[in-house]
């Protein structure tokens, strides 16, 4: 990959939290192809598919109606061809129990040419998360 197509993906990605950071959906959209897909794990209280360019907006709705104060931490960006991976943790306070969480994760970017075909959010603890949102008793 050259250094050019490199950077922009980069470039893109960081494009894309500041988007949805500001809550700049119809820019953020025009970044994502019409069969845009997020797939999150079935333990978490969002699970499920969510498609089409209004995905990131329904999901970002659900999951944030389960926190405070939330914010991102990225600590790292790699970039291929056609896939970013991002780490980062998320910093929240559960709405349900008033608990503060840093929740690791990375977050795979699919690329189709120059839009996001997709993301898909891999979890370091999806049992802390659901604890935290009510959705799964401790033991």
């Amino acid at each position: 990959m050259d250094s050019h197509r490199y950077a922009a993906i980069r470039s893109m990605v960081e494009n894309l939290y500041a988007l949805t950071a500001a809550g700049r959906w119809d820019e953020a959209e025009a970044m994502m192809t019409d069969d845009f897909r997020i797939l999150e794990a079935d333990s978490l209280p969002y699970a499920g598919e969510y498609l089409g360019k209004g995905a990131l907006r329904e999901l970002y709705t659900k999951v944030f109606a389960f926190w405070e104060d939330a914010s991102l931490e990225t600590s790292d960006i790699t970039v291929s061809e056609d896939h970013a991976i991002v780490m980062l943790t998320v910093h929240a306070t559960s709405r349900h129990n008033g608990q503060r969480l840093a929740m690791p994760l990375c977050e795979v970017f699919h690329l189709r040419g120059d839009k996001f075909s997709g993301i898909t959010p891999y979890y370091f603890d999806t049992a802390s998360i659901a604890r935290a949102t009510g959705t799964l008793m401790a033991d």
